[in-house]
């Protein structure tokens, strides 16, 4: 017996860590940091953004695969959206058999029978007609709220006395309540990238750094156009300028690549403090597809956000070195 329960054990621990394993393996792959910011050299900084540009690649199109899977799998599964669909309206709206069968073919319903089946459903579901419905649009606010409140007390008589209104109560509060879950965790994912994005903004927008990049570019242009067969004079210039051009080099890269730096360690950092957050919005977006159209979502479909959130850090560690403009050893 003991047996037969450390095996089932073991088979649940090893599904939990499959599950898991995408997001966990490309995190363990993510390469580290050179400890230099500037003094590396330009081999050393391609050989390193190369290596991040492999395993970005790898993801990507990884991520790519995984939502045409889904994509196939939804609509291999369109049957069984559109008889749930059926049922919701039924559920919600009370609606007969014949109801859904006009609905399926709404396309050859007259005005008036689609007036008719609309006056049905709002009066089902909220013991209204549609010309009720416009009338308290244009009722003042006090008449608006006088209304509601009547309806509450008489939707709660009803609830009471009406199993089936007590149901496509529940069923309707239960969507709602999936569609606000998915909501909130939407806007805390919304927040994670805020903060993301925040890191990365004293460095992109600070107007220094490009007063810095128009000096550089107009001392290259100046530099270029006394190129040919120079004076003395004229060449000990050229050599001021060059100078000119890689202290400031050296100092653009000095400046910006740390605080470049500085915003990517922060940014894993997030990333790895969210993989909760991510976890959830993808069990929260699965459960939410799940009520609206019956499809239980792929497994390996809850981790595409923890999965995009790693392939975005890589784009950003890709560009650690875009600050640094000179490199010793190509003059």
């Amino acid at each position: 017996m003991k047996r037969i329960l450390f095996i089932m054990l073991t088979v649940v621990l090893t599904m939990t860590v499959t599950a898991q394993t995408r997001t966990q393996e490309y995190m363990k792959k993510i390469p580290a940091l050179p400890k230099d910011s500037c003094n590396i050299t330009r081999a050393s900084a391609e050989d390193f953004i190369a290596r991040v540009a492999v395993l970005r690649d790898q993801m990507v199109s990884e991520i790519e695969q995984l939502r045409e899977s889904i994509d196939s799998h939804m609509e291999a599964n369109a049957p069984t959206a559109e008889e749930n669909a059926m049922k919701q309206m039924s559920q919600m709206y009370g609606m007969s058999q014949a109801d859904l069968e006009k609905m399926k073919n709404a396309k050859n319903m007259s005005a008036a029978d689609k007036q008719a089946l609309a006056n049905k459903m709002m009066s089902q579901q909220a013991n209204m007609t549609m010309d009720e419905a416009k009338n308290l649009a244009k009722m003042s606010e006090a008449g608006r709220q006088a209304y509601t409140e009547a309806y509450a007390t008489e939707a709660m008589a009803t609830a009471n006395t009406d199993p089936n209104q007590a149901s496509r109560n529940d069923y309707a509060r239960n969507l709602y309540n999936n569609n606000v879950a998915q909501q909130a965790a939407y806007d805390k994912i919304n927040d994670i990238n805020n903060r993301i994005v925040a890191l990365y903004a004293p460095v992109t927008n600070d107007p220094e750094r490009q007063k810095m990049l128009d000096r550089i570019n107009a001392w290259n242009s100046k530099l270029t156009s006394m190129m040919g067969i120079v004076s003395d004079s004229e060449a000990r210039i050229m050599d001021s300028i060059s100078l000119r051009i890689k202290n400031e080099q050296i100092a653009y890269c000095n400046r910006y690549t740390p605080q470049y730096r500085a915003a990517l360690r922060k940014h894993l950092q997030i990333v790895k403090a969210s993989m909760p957050e991510y976890t959830r919005f993808g069990e929260i977006s699965a459960a939410t597809t799940k009520s609206q159209t019956g499809i239980d979502m792929p497994a390996e479909g809850k981790e595409l956000s923890s999965l995009e959130a790693v392939a975005d850090y890589l784009r950003a560690l890709q560009d650690a070195y875009k600050y640094k403009l000179y490199y010793a050893e190509d003059y």
